[in-house]
């Protein structure tokens, strides 16, 4: 009887393990069926993402443990908007939104999540996944910004470096003394992303589709949710620029420099 029982129990595993083969192969054929696949061009103001893997996150020293580790993540083809969204457009979706004059051209900010979905949907179009916004923002290659490993302030919104000439570092506590404030989408062309994406390091945060869930590794008291933001904004360093950080915003809350842009499923020529 015990003889019967170890065959049957190995049978079940060796069933399991076969069906896991099967459907990691069957996975690898779908995305590279994917990746083979030819789409429709991107609709106007936004740029195509292919399908297919990048290095995903972090394993550099300063990197936050929801960053890590660097991973080989596949990613099917999309599109995302190449700027981020304005308020002259945020305007047309709730004509009651106010923001300075002079300001149309200006991302949006003070945007709940919840509003940067709906109008992502108004506009039938989506927010990206993290995913999706990673890989457009830093390229398959993992390097850390939109261009490259190393940081430079000409290509970013991004708050800039104490100047050599100020040992005392007294600039810095001047109000603003380093920062440039949020600036039209599209200031800093050199800072493009290998898919022609701007702004995905600095100006504004940019909200993503995915929600956090602590799990005891911030410490939070909280197990609700939190919203993910991205890109880091125009008050912040380098660190909260590169391509892999995740800011963290309740989902009930907003900001003077939280923004979003849209992204939607790339469409299969037939």
């Amino acid at each position: 009887m015990m003889l019967r029982k170890a065959k049957f129990v190995f049978a079940i595993v060796a069933g399991l393990a076969a069906l896991g083969l099967a459907g990691r192969e069957a996975s690898r054929l779908a995305e590279q069926r994917q990746v083979a696949q030819e789409y429709e061009p991107p609709p106007p103001g936004m740029v195509f993402v292919p399908a297919g893997e990048f290095l995903m996150g972090s394993d550099d020293p300063e990197a936050e443990p929801d960053e890590r580790p660097l991973r080989k993540v596949f990613v099917p083809a999309f599109y995302i908007d190449r700027h981020e969204v304005t308020n002259r457009e945020y305007k047309q979706f709730k004509p009651d939104y106010k923001y300075p004059a002079g300001q149309d051209d200006m991302p949006v900010t003070f945007v709940l999540k919840p509003d940067a979905e709906a109008y992502c949907r108004f506009i039938g179009k989506r927010l990206p996944t993290g995913a999706e916004w990673e890989k457009a923002a830093r390229g398959a290659d993992g390097r850390r910004y939109p261009w490259g490993n190393e940081f430079n302030p000409a290509f970013c919104n991004l708050r800039k470096p104490a100047a050599k000439t100020d040992p005392d570092g007294k600039a810095c506590l001047l109000p603003n003394a380093n920062e440039r404030g949020k600036l039209p989408p599209g200031s800093f062309p050199q800072g493009a992303s290998p898919y022609g994406c701007q702004d995905m390091a600095g100006n504004v945060w940019e909200w993503v589709s995915d929600n956090f869930y602590d799990r005891g590794m911030f410490g939070f008291k909280s197990g609700e949710p939190r919203g993910v933001i991205r890109g880091g904004a125009y008050g912040y360093s380098s660190r909260q620029g590169r391509a892999s950080y995740q800011g963290l915003e309740a989902l009930n809350t907003t900001c003077h420099d939280v923004g979003f842009r849209c992204a939607m499923t790339a469409v299969a020529k037939k």
